[in-house]
């Protein structure tokens, strides 16, 4: 039920069982910025600062002149391909947006897309920002329920920990892939998947567990958009992998297959767990590996700087097309239009 102004009796803020997870529409997505909140996602931004200045200080280090010297010289074929496949990278991410809501939603893929690339380009800064810019969008912009946008979010999170955890632990487990870790990692997230599937079924009888649910439910009991994600979230690991390999030719570092997907396996997942922005979290979370294993932590830093960067240049030339299509700054005084 929606009033003559168009906002919508009892949609607030974003709910959870126990209360308002995003409180009232004013000023931006409904965030109140309480101060644990506050201070809790400053320290998360001090310490993605130093971490990033860490993998920094490791790149940058004398022992890898060889490799800054090879990235000064990079080639621009393989730099062009880079940011081609970093492009890419942002399109499969748009879709698997896009998939997830249409149970609930049915969006323009191009206008989902552009929203995507924003909040990509947003994702290194703490206080959610991408999170924000895509709530405000969807909710003002496109008139998606506050509801709607919370089961959303959540059905996303959990689809992607189905894959990506399965993943990290093949990776955790085996140090290296070979047949284990491709039984483990694929096999578990198909299992992963299914399991969510039935669990979402299972809440349309259990009221504990919707609640629970956050109302993914709605979503992840269709096995069409669940199949989508896992289809799309899949080839965007072998994407980003992809990336960690072209990145590390340009810095001159022999990089096999099989670590390439370890790496962009665990950079993945950083990118997920990531408790302020990304920034930091994941390149010194690639170079940790060096430590682990055989490699050599500098080159692993530079190269997963590098990766970092190409990403983060392609989200914001393609969040300026973005921004010029949907003006979300139009949005800011603007209430929420009536869903159809």
């Amino acid at each position: 039920m929606s009033n003559s102004n168009g906002s919508h009796r009892g949609d607030r803020g974003l709910h959870a069982p126990s209360g308002p997870v995003l409180g009232g529409v004013e000023p931006v997505g409904g965030v109140r910025f309480t101060p644990v909140r506050v201070v809790l996602q400053t320290l998360g931004l001090l310490i993605g600062l130093g971490l990033l200045g860490w993998a920094l200080s490791l790149a940058l280090d004398e022992g890898n002149r060889a490799s800054i010297e090879a990235l000064r010289r990079a080639p621009a074929d393989r730099v062009a391909l880079l940011l081609g496949l970093s492009v890419a990278g942002l399109v499969l991410n748009g879709a698997m947006f896009w998939a997830v809501l249409r149970p609930l939603r049915r969006l323009a893929l191009l206008d989902v897309m552009l929203v995507n690339a924003m909040a990509t380009a947003l994702s290194v800064l703490p206080f959610k920002l991408g999170l924000l810019t895509r709530v405000l969008v969807h909710h003002r912009r496109d008139g998606v329920r506050f509801k709607d946008l919370l089961a959303w979010i959540a059905a996303m999170g959990a689809l992607a920990l189905a894959v990506l955890l399965p993943l990290g632990l093949a990776s955790a487990w085996r140090g290296r892939v070979d047949g284990l870790w491709w039984l483990v990692a694929l096999g578990g997230a198909v299992v992963c998947s299914g399991a969510g599937v039935a669990l979402g079924r299972i809440s349309a009888r259990a009221p504990v567990l919707r609640r629970l649910s956050l109302g993914a439910d709605a979503i992840v009991r269709d096995w069409r958009p669940v199949l989508a994600h896992l289809a799309l979230r899949l080839a965007d690991v072998g994407l980003l992998a992809a990336r960690f390999a072209v990145a590390s030719s340009i810095v001159g570092y022999a990089m096999g297959p099989d670590r390439a997907v370890l790496f962009a396996t665990t950079y993945f997942l950083l990118s997920v767990l990531a408790p302020a922005g990304t920034l930091g979290f994941r390149e010194m979370g690639v170079a940790a590996l060096g430590w682990a294993g055989e490699d050599d932590e500098r080159a692993l830093a530079l190269v997963a700087l590098v990766v970092s960067a190409a990403e983060l240049l392609s989200a914001f030339v393609v969040a300026l097309g973005g921004w010029a299509r949907i003006r979300p700054d139009r949005l800011l005084l603007r209430r929420a239009r009536t869903p159809e």
